[in-house]
């Protein structure tokens, strides 16, 4: 236990030699590389098809090309001229640029485009939840403390 090499499960570590060992089967220990912290979770909004997506407290809202814009607030109003919003609880005026709602008029507001979805990148969240590590790969301490990746799942450290 060298804090810097990492075996396959299964086999034993032999640092003196530098090798993991099985029985008869022999191989050379595999290098520990560094951990990366984990992201602080981000929320948005996905639009309905799950396609396209809009910052946390947006609307989604059809643009004239059919795809998805984002209103800059929650639970909009999207206006048929798929170009404007307006708050909840407003009507759309498109011919006027306004949004009513009994006596009190604004100005409508512009939707923005919309992000695509990223995909899904899973990754081996290490214990205490502050580092990860690639897919297929397993936590294990380095000599300072900090976590690191053994390039194989479910390794011995």
């Amino acid at each position: 236990n060298d804090h810097v090499h990492c075996c396959p499960n299964g086999y034993t570590c032999d640092v003196s030699a530098g090798t993991c060992n099985k029985g008869a089967d022999v191989m050379n220990m595999l290098l520990k590389r560094p951990s990366q912290a984990v992201a602080p979770q981000v929320t948005s909004v996905v639009c309905p098809g799950g396609q396209a997506q809009c910052p946390d407290g947006n609307t989604c809202c059809k643009t004239a090309s059919g795809e998805w814009g984002c209103c800059p607030i929650p639970q909009a109003v999207c206006c048929n001229d798929h170009v404007h919003c307006c708050p909840n609880g407003y009507t759309c005026d498109v011919s006027a640029g306004t949004c009513n709602k009994g006596a009190d008029v604004m100005n409508m507001l512009l939707k923005r485009p919309s992000q695509a979805v990223a995909p899904q990148v899973t990754s081996v969240v290490c214990p205490g939840g502050q580092a990860q590590c690639p897919d297929g790969n397993t936590c294990c301490k380095t000599a300072s403390g900090e976590w690191g990746c053994c390039p194989i799942p479910q390794a011995v450290c």
